[in-house]
């Protein structure tokens, strides 16, 4: 762990695992901003605009990745991070939290711990500090930069069942059939295209638990564990992803759990940084690099 300035930003701390490192604010968040493969360039979407800045009552778009609590809701999972935060080492490895937020009595922080090989565990905690029980989920979302792709496994199972077993959630602003969007057998892929003129955002039951970004090559791995008895949010979505003109999230949830007076939610996500990512156009690309 070592602390450097980024675009902007003063006292992050750096870490690193393998040629894998990340860089995560202090000065406001928890936010990671940045995420970076050998010499490759920063996988994560750092919105120009707001690079450097801190403070503020509203919430801010920076980028990178945060903690959030879902289903979404206005004003509740739009809670400013826009405050220095606390950094503390913990039997988990590094800390990074912002307290309790003010608007919903919501604790939020995550723990960073490298683990060799070029992984990291970021271990994401929710804990209810109100009075009163909440149904939540703890929702980790990860802003990539502009034009790649992300890679979700669909879930395969027994092929003679007579049973659903694909759960696929569309937002009201998705066209289904949208270009950016391929269906196939064993993978969906979602491409980010600079500047399209609309949103798109899409959800599903990812029982592989794990999908991935690849651009300019290099790639993000998520890792997560599914629980398939579990209710999960968004008609039953663990895992998510939205894109926009300038970015491409990639999203894990948590099952919902009804949260006591103190009680709190722990999800776990693996990062695997990789190079030596090749175009991916195809199934037969997506099943060279990435295998269920």
């Amino acid at each position: 762990m070592k602390k450097i300035s980024f675009m902007g930003w003063k006292n992050c701390v750096e870490l690193q695992s393998g040629k894998f490192r990340i860089v995560v604010t202090t000065e406001v968040g928890p936010r990671i901003i940045g995420a970076f493969v050998g010499k490759g360039e920063n996988m994560m979407c750092v919105v120009p605009a707001m690079a450097g800045k801190k403070g503020g009552r509203d919430w801010k778009i920076y980028g990178g990745h945060r903690l959030w609590h879902a289903p979404e809701a206005k004003p509740r999972s739009y809670s400013p991070d826009n405050s220095p935060i606390a950094v503390k080492s913990t039997k988990d490895g590094i800390l990074f939290t912002g307290g309790v937020e003010k608007s919903t009595g919501i604790y939020k922080g995550f723990a960073i711990k490298p683990l060799g090989n070029n992984k990291f565990r970021i271990r994401h905690t929710i804990r209810n500090e109100n009075p009163w029980e909440i149904e939540i989920a703890a929702w980790a979302l990860t802003v990539m930069d502009a034009g790649g792709v992300a890679v979700i496994p669909v879930p395969q199972g027994d092929m003679n069942a007579l049973l659903p077993n694909r759960y696929l959630t569309v937002w009201p602003y998705t066209n289904m059939a949208d270009g950016r969007l391929t269906f196939g057998d064993k993978y969906i892929l979602f491409r980010q295209q600079r500047g399209h003129k609309y949103p798109s955002k899409i959800g599903l039951n990812c029982e592989n638990g794990w999908m991935a970004y690849a651009n300019k090559g290099c790639a993000l791995i998520k890792r997560f564990t599914h629980l398939t008895d579990a209710e999960y949010p968004d008609n039953g979505c663990s895992i998510e992803s939205y894109t926009c003109e300038f970015m491409l999230e990639v999203e894990t949830l948590s099952p919902l759990y009804n949260l006591a007076p103190g009680q709190e939610i722990v999800h776990d996500e693996e990062w695997e940084g990789r190079s030596g990512i090749g175009e991916i156009n195809t199934e037969k690309d997506a099943n060279k690099y990435f295998r269920s």
